[in-house]
């Protein structure tokens, strides 16, 4: 267990400044892969997805990242920092592309995105298994 003050317990504790991206964990819902996912309220609407980013950022930096653990994740330059992390509840797509997350964490992700343009700027990434 990481000692507060500790390099450790840094990483994983929320600071009070911005929020520097979005992860998804999506781990555990057999989720795959794609060039561009949507990420979807409860209701099937894509909060993330085609539209919602600039074309130059994800041209030149692609929609969304991927990782396999959340150590890996917070040290993705695309969202390190204080990344806002939230619970994939499903898969959605006849490929499992599409993570769908509940909508109270839909109005979190809204808030950190008025304020800190983290999706028009494609700082998501996506954990899978």
């Amino acid at each position: 267990v990481a000692q507060p003050g500790s390099p450790e317990a840094a990483a994983t504790t929320p600071t009070t400044g911005g929020i520097t991206g979005i992860i998804i964990d999506a781990r555990g819902l057999k989720a795959r892969p794609a060039m561009a996912p949507r990420i979807l309220d409860q209701n099937g609407n894509a909060i993330y997805g085609p539209g919602t980013y600039s074309r130059e950022y994800a041209v030149t930096n692609g929609v969304a990242g991927y990782s396999k653990s959340i150590e890996a994740a917070q040290k993705d330059p695309r969202v390190m920092g204080n990344p806002l992390v939230v619970k994939g509840v499903a898969t959605a797509g006849k490929n499992r592309t599409d993570i769908t997350i509940s909508n109270a964490d839909v109005s979190k992700i809204d808030t950190a995105n008025r304020s800190y343009n983290v999706l028009k700027d494609c700082r998501v990434l996506i954990l899978l298994d």
